[in-house]
């Protein structure tokens, strides 16, 4: 706890609260530029589209503004219906969050009971156990193999005690993949009842292996499943926090029950459908990151680095000792990306793929330190 907060507080605040350690974000550019005096920098860490927003959004938000005044619509209509109809789901198998951060903390409110238990990966988002944690729950978390997710080990995890299982398809930060052949195994291998699968596909418009399963597919296959997706990253609106989940109508009415009202802003809805019918933008935010990422791979092995295989929209790779002071002085060059010491990962640094200026100056300033 900080060092200001009142004693009284450990008496009356739960200890599974007490015990959240915080989500740790990745740097922001003024705060770089502040500490170092720089003016240039680049933010390579937080997983942004470095294309930046579909300018559909752009120009509908632009159209709405006069309109700030009026609550939005709480269910998000438009936008769901926008959405139901691309997926080919009911709008009643859709509901919208404030990112799909919220919506894992819906489900978590819902399912996890103090002493449940939820069953995550070793080196995941962190996101996953603090929602869990909120409720009371106890978190089991399984170690990867080869930097992927263990299904075997996951469904060897499960207890009757477990409510919910999350995984990351691609994973971040290691931007590895579960194929289809290993979910289906995990569908298979889990109960039937008692447990939900948060399926994280925040990724998923990047993942260029056919062998990836898309989750929407198996939402009706016997193990209630809810298939998390975001416009945060391949979109470009990450600064206006819009994510949606897809399950059974069953499952999605009890998350509203708890939903808060008018959880997604006006302008967070008007812009996702705006930017969910430029396909043009999507197009050419996939091939500069298919570009990036050929680039950045090269060069970190030529480097002599060791580099994990990525279907995200970043990439990580691995130093022979900690990784803090590589990263440190990456940020003295102007150059942030993200040291993996959160994810129990001290030898890693994630690096987000950029425009073509952006990965040669991160590759240049790499190659300097090194």
């Amino acid at each position: 706890m900080s060092p200001q907060t009142p004693r009284w507080v450990q008496r009356v605040v739960p200890e599974h609260v007490l015990s959240i350690p915080p989500y740790v974000p990745g740097k922001p550019r003024a705060e770089l530029e502040r500490e170092f005096g720089i003016i240039d920098s680049v933010k390579m860490a937080s997983n942004e589209n470095p294309l930046g927003p579909s300018p559909r959004a752009v120009e509908a938000i632009g159209r709405y503004v006069r309109g700030l005044h009026v609550y939005p619509e709480s269910s998000a209509p438009a936008l769901r219906t926008a959405l139901a109809r691309r997926l080919g789901v009911s709008e009643q198998a859709v509901i919208l969050g404030n990112g799909s951060d919220e919506i894992m903390l819906l489900a978590a409110h819902v399912f996890v009971r103090p002493g449940d238990e939820a069953v995550i990966g070793e080196h995941t988002f962190s996101m996953y156990r603090i929602v869990v944690e909120a409720f009371g729950g106890l978190v089991k978390s399984v170690p990867f193999k080869n930097h992927r997710f263990d299904v075997e080990a996951l469904a060897a995890a499960v207890t009757p005690r477990t409510r919910l299982l999350f995984i990351a398809n691609p994973n971040n930060p290691t931007g590895t993949v579960v194929s289809r052949e290993e979910f289906e195994f995990l569908l298979e291998s889990l109960p039937r009842e008692g447990i939900v699968v948060v399926m994280d596909e925040a990724y998923g418009e990047y993942v260029r292996d056919g062998d990836v399963p898309r989750a929407l597919n198996y939402v009706r296959a016997g193990v209630p499943l809810i298939v998390l997706r975001t416009f945060s990253k391949i979109y470009g609106l990450a600064g206006l926090r819009v994510g949606y989940g897809v399950s059974e109508p069953w499952l999605i009415e009890l998350l509203n029950r708890v939903r808060p009202p008018f959880n997604v802003n006006s302008m967070a809805q008007i812009a996702a459908v705006a930017a969910l019918e430029d396909e043009d933008h999507v197009r050419l935010s996939r091939l500069t990151n298919e570009a990036g990422m050929q680039y950045l791979e090269a060069e970190l092995k030529r480097l002599g680095l060791e580099v994990i295989p990525s279907q995200a929209n970043f990439i990580t790779f691995c130093l022979e000792r900690n990784a803090k002071p590589v990263y440190e002085a990456l940020l003295r060059k102007g150059v942030i990306v993200r040291h993996l010491a959160s994810f129990g990962m001290e030898r890693y640094i994630r690096v987000t793929v950029g425009r073509e200026a952006e990965n040669r100056r991160f590759i240049g300033a790499l190659e300097q330190i090194l």
